[in-house]
């Protein structure tokens, strides 16, 4: 056997049975698991304790949820600019411990409207930094490579098991009052996500690793330093990939997109209340069902990006859900197995877009700049998502029914099948990028 065999030989057998990159996606996932279970779905099990204890209406403390989300596509540029300046790992420490003490706050401080909001803003300020938008699936996507869709797919499946957490969040409020319950989950953000951020590591290469756990040709390693340097500089520089019109289809896809899900899913509990004559109960199901499915969206759309043309994903996404629509439209959906087959398509169409910022900003432009691309990309994005709740409200109360608004996102999300053939190949990006 050569030398170079034998070198190879002895670094398979020191290599990890589990590549380190997986426990930093399952970090992602239960970080994101227990923020959404506290702050985002399962803040519901709070509003009407809340309402009772002040007297608010139900759009007041609504509204500091709307901030929540208004405020996190604001900041997720800067976010982005700060991952890639200081690392994501700094940035999930600190939204860890800012989160934290402003779910304190919430609980134990709170006195009225003006102080409500003002400790919401520093709960939406941390997990602006510790949510899976920008800084998770940045870390994650340097460390893999090959199977980088799989990755961030999974990696993103947190909200999916959190909103379960709506049921605790309901027993324990039951039993100990809202303030303490929440000023409690404050301490155990602080604790347990800050404990997330500790085990990250913002490349494989401070580990002496390499994406995907895989084992490099010895005389190409070099020196660590080098290696590092190396990832720092793939891809295209944030000026340059602005400059593209790759860039500026992906925004207008992903936008338009979002518009769409968003709205959907603002009014999708009464849609099946009021347009489909569904009792609560059973709207609620079907509200819990579609994040459900929404996992099979995420990790499939992940994995396909890995193995054939990102393109054919994202035009098969927009027309699953606009199919979904057409199925809305059509059928007479009277009971909840008629509606599954449409909350199934829109489930998994919604779920699919959700890693494709992450995947395809890093196979399109690369990892030099990926914190700050994808960071104006969720910006973007959830600009965008404002649309659609306001103009399915609009037609509603214009109508008395969602059927019209329903059809202008079937007509959308068709429209945006299209965008992707006007996209290059990764493989002529690839070549763009690295100057082949």
């Amino acid at each position: 056997m050569s030398l170079e065999g034998v070198t190879l030989a002895v670094d398979e057998a020191k290599k990890p049975k589990i590549f380190y990159g997986w426990y930093i996606v399952l970090a992602s996932v239960l970080s994101n698991a227990l923020l959404s279970g506290i702050v985002w779905g399962g803040f519901g099990a709070f509003i009407i304790p809340i309402e009772t204890t002040f007297g608010w209406s139900r759009s007041a403390i609504s509204g500091a949820m709307a901030l929540r989300q208004l405020e996190s596509g604001i900041l997720a540029p800067f976010v982005g600019w700060v991952v890639d300046k200081f690392g994501g790992r700094l940035v999930i420490i600190g939204g860890a411990i800012t989160t934290g003490l402003g779910l304190m706050a919430l609980g134990w401080f709170s006195v009225g409207i003006i102080s409500f909001y003002f400790f919401f803003i520093i709960v939406a300020i941390g997990t602006s930094g510790v949510s899976h938008a920008v800084t998770w699936p940045v870390i994650i996507s340097r460390w893999f490579d090959r199977k980088k869709g799989l990755a961030v797919g999974i990696a993103v499946t947190g909200p999916t098991i959190g909103t379960t957490l709506i049921i605790l969040n309901t027993a324990l409020e039951d039993r100990f009052g809202w303030r303490s319950v929440l000023g409690v989950y404050g301490i155990v953000v602080i604790l347990f996500v800050g404990l997330m951020g500790v085990i990250v590591r913002d490349r494989p290469e401070e580990l002496g690793l390499n994406p995907d756990g895989d084992i490099s040709n010895h005389e190409q390693l070099g020196s660590n330093s080098l290696q590092l340097d190396s990832v720092n500089s793939k891809g295209l520089t944030f000026q340059e990939t602005i400059r593209t019109s790759s860039f500026w289809l992906l925004a207008i896809y992903l936008g338009g997109m979002f518009i769409s899900s968003s709205g959907f899913l603002t009014h999708e509990h009464v849609y099946f209340v009021d347009d489909l004559k569904f009792n609560a109960r059973d709207a609620a199901v079907m509200v819990t069902l579609t994040f459900a499915f929404s996992a099979i969206g995420r990790v499939g759309s992940g994995w396909l990006m890995d193995h054939m043309d990102y393109r054919v994903v994202m035009a098969a996404a927009s027309l699953l859900m606009s199919f979904s629509f057409l199925y809305a439209q059509i059928f007479e959906i009277t009971n909840s197995w008629l509606a599954l087959p449409f909350i199934l398509g829109f489930g998994i169409s919604f779920g699919s877009n959700i890693p494709m910022r992450a995947v395809l900003a890093s196979m399109i432009f690369g990892n030099r700049a990926l914190g700050s691309v994808i960071g104006i990309l969720n910006g973007a994005i959830v600009g965008a998502g404002l649309i659609g709740p306001l103009m399915l409200g609009i037609i509603y109360d214009w109508k008395g029914s969602y059927s019209i608004g329903i059809g202008m996102m079937l007509i959308l999300c068709f429209s945006l099948s299209l965008v992707p053939m006007l996209m290059k190949s990764r493989q002529s990006l690839t070549a763009v990028q690295f100057g082949e």
